[in-house]
């Protein structure tokens, strides 16, 4: 397993432009729901969403990062757990007209849970953290959303962009 890590890591750059590329996503969310509310954040977060793994792809090739086998066992996992995505964006949608932080909050619950099977995929502990941040920033809004003077798109996009340039960070160092 420690062979398809490597080849995940070295592909996509041990992740960090997709983290980076979701932060930017929740930013954009968050951009929305100030100015039109949160229904547009919704829409701003899935087509966000829907091209993490594009535009990722895109930033590891303009860092001429080596493309990963088709073969590799490990990449299926990646794609797998894709899927519970789309179950946090239903729930979100289905809880926007009851409360539209209560929505944000369950799929960053969701986003965040998803982020521990990326310390298998590339075999980075860092992930465990960026996970466990994102599910309690959700839990936190979940519980106490009035309490902050932001929304959580914001909280959630800082975090993912500050934990996308310690990833990016510690794979720059890693291939030195």
């Amino acid at each position: 397993m420690g062979q398809a890590q490597d080849e995940l890591r070295s592909g996509y750059l041990g992740g960090a432009p997709g983290v980076f590329v979701s932060g930017l996503a929740w930013l954009a969310a968050d951009v929305a729901w100030y100015i039109w509310g949160g229904f547009y954040a919704y829409v701003a977060i899935f087509v966000g969403g829907m091209l993490i793994f594009p535009l990722a792809l895109l930033i590891a090739r303009a860092f001429r990062a080596p493309k990963v086998s088709k073969g590799n066992p490990l990449s299926l996992l990646g794609f797998e757990a894709t899927f519970p995505l789309f179950a946090g964006l239903l729930i979100a949608f289905g809880l926007l007209p009851a409360s539209e932080t209560f929505a944000f909050a369950a799929l960053a619950i969701v986003v965040g849970a998803r982020y521990f099977v990326f310390a298998t995929l590339y075999r980075d502990r860092l992930y465990w953290a960026l996970g466990g941040a994102i599910f309690l920033i959700g839990t936190g809004f979940a519980i106490q959303a009035e309490a902050l003077p932001v929304h959580i798109t914001l909280a959630v996009g800082s975090a993912e962009l500050l934990f996308g340039a310690w990833l990016f960070t510690r794979w720059n160092a890693a291939t030195a």
